[in-house]
C-alpha cells in the first residue's frame, strides 16, 4: 500500500513497538506474518521504525537480568492480575510500546509514576493497526490500497487500517475520507466510525466523523450503514446524518456540494453563512467567527477556495454582506453591516 503524502500518512514508532509484542507472542502464526508484512510495505517509515525498535531491544538485552527490571516486571505483573483478564494484551502492548522507544525499561518506574490511570487506559485502549494515516488542519492525502481501493483523506482526518483478509477493514478516528472501493465480492469492504459500520463491495462514498455530527454521502454503487440500532440501505446521491442523538436522516444532496472538497475547493448552495464559516474553519489555523447572529443566518451561495480565509472575508466585504474586524492573532469577527 503506497500514499503520495507519506511524510503525512505515518503512525511511525508506537506501532512497531506494538508489532514487536504482537511477533513476540505469535512468532508462528502465518496470519500474523502477513500481517506484519502488510504493515511493513505501507509506509517507507514503518521498516525504520522496526529497525529501530530491534536495535534497542537489541542493546537491552544484556539488561534483562538487572535487578531493578526484575523488580519492574514483577510490579508489572502484580498490576496486570489486578485488571480484568480481557485488559491484559492491552496493557503489555502499551507498557512495550512505551518501554522500547523510551530507550530502557529503566524508566517503566518513573513512567508509571508520571501518568494518571484515566491516561493509561486511554493508550491501552488504541486499536492494533496495519497502517494509521494522518492530516494536519488544511491538509490532504490519498492512499493507494493493495487492492486498487483509494482513500483519500480531508482536513484534520485520521483513518487506520484495522484487517486486511477477509474482510478489508478500515476505521474513521476522525475527520473525513472518500473511499473508492475497487470490487472484490468476496472481501467486503467496511470503514467503522464511532460504532457504526459502512459496508461496499465496489462503491465510492463519502464519511464525515465530527464530535457532534457524523454522515455518509453516497456518490456510486450502493452502501449499507448500521449500528446496534439502526440498518439503512443508501442510493447514489443519497446523504444520510445525524447530529448528536437526534433521529438518521436521509436526503437526496448534489454530489458536487457534497465532495467538491475533493477540489481543493467548498461548494454551497443556499447555506446559512454560519454553516458556510463553521465549514471553512475547518481548514484553517485562522478561525472566522460571526459577532452577529442575525449575519450568521444570512443565506448565501458560491465557490470558496479551501484554507482561503482571508479570500473569504475579502468577498463578504467587497459585496457589503459583513464587515471584518481583524484585531484578534488567531480569529476575525464578521459584525453586521447593516446593524452599524
Amino acid at each position: 500500500m503506497n500514499d503520495d503524502q507519506s511524510a503525512n500518512g505515518s503512525s511511525g514508532e508506537a506501532d512497531a513497538a506494538s508489532w514487536f509484542v504482537r511477533l513476540q507472542r505469535h512468532p508462528d502464526d502465518g496470519e500474523t506474518q502477513r500481517a506484519f508484512k502488510a504493515w511493513l510495505a505501507a509506509d517507507p517509515t514503518h521498516p525504520q521504525a522496526w529497525a529501530q525498535v530491534e536495535d534497542t531491544w537489541g542493546r537491552l538485552g544484556d539488561l534483562k537480568q538487572d535487578p531493578e527490571i526484575l523488580a519492574a516486571r514483577a510490579a508489572l505483573q502484580s498490576e496486570l492480575a489486578a485488571q480484568a483478564r480481557q485488559r491484559r494484551t492491552a496493557w503489555a502492548a502499551g507498557l512495550a510500546a512505551v518501554a522500547v522507544m523510551g530507550g530502557a525499561l529503566l524508566g517503566y518506574g518513573v513512567w508509571r509514576q508520571g501518568q494518571s490511570a484515566e491516561a493509561m487506559s486511554v493508550a491501552a485502549a488504541t486499536p492494533q493497526a496495519l497502517a494509521v494515516y494522518r492530516t494536519p488542519v488544511g491538509g490532504q492525502q490519498t492512499v493507494d490500497l493493495e487492492d486498487g481501493s483509494k482513500v483519500t483523506l480531508n482536513t484534520d482526518t485520521e483513518v487506520r487500517l484495522t484487517e486486511w483478509g477477509a474482510t478489508r477493514r478500515l476505521t474513521l478516528v476522525r475527520g473525513e475520507a472518500y473511499f473508492e472501493v475497487a470490487k472484490d465480492a468476496q472481501r467486503p469492504f467496511v470503514v467503522s466510525a464511532a460504532g457504526r459500520t459502512v459496508t461496499a463491495l465496489g462503491t465510492a462514498f463519502d464519511v464525515r466523523l465530527a464530535p457532534d455530527r457524523w454522515s455518509v454521502s453516497l456518490v456510486e454503487g450502493r452502501v449499507r450503514v448500521a449500528d446496534q440500532d439502526a440498518t439503512v440501505e443508501m442510493s447514489p446521491g443519497e446523504h444520510l446524518e445525524q447530529v448528536d442523538d437526534a433521529p438518521w436522516s436521509l436526503e437526496r444532496r448534489k454530489l458536487e456540494e457534497l465532495i467538491s472538497w475533493r477540489e481543493g475547493s467548498l461548494l454551497f448552495e443556499d447555506r446559512p453563512l454560519g454553516a458556510i464559516v463553521e465549514e471553512l474553519n475547518r481548514y484553517s489555523t485562522l478561525k472566522v467567527r460571526i459577532a452577529d447572529p442575525a449575519l450568521a443566518s444570512t443565506r448565501l451561495s458560491g465557490r470558496f477556495k479551501s484554507g482561503d480565509v482571508a479570500g473569504f472575508v475579502a468577498t463578504l466585504e467587497a459585496y457589503g454582506l459583513a464587515r471584518a474586524d481583524h484585531s484578534s492573532a488567531d480569529a476575525i469577527a464578521l459584525h453586521s453591516v447593516v446593524s452599524e
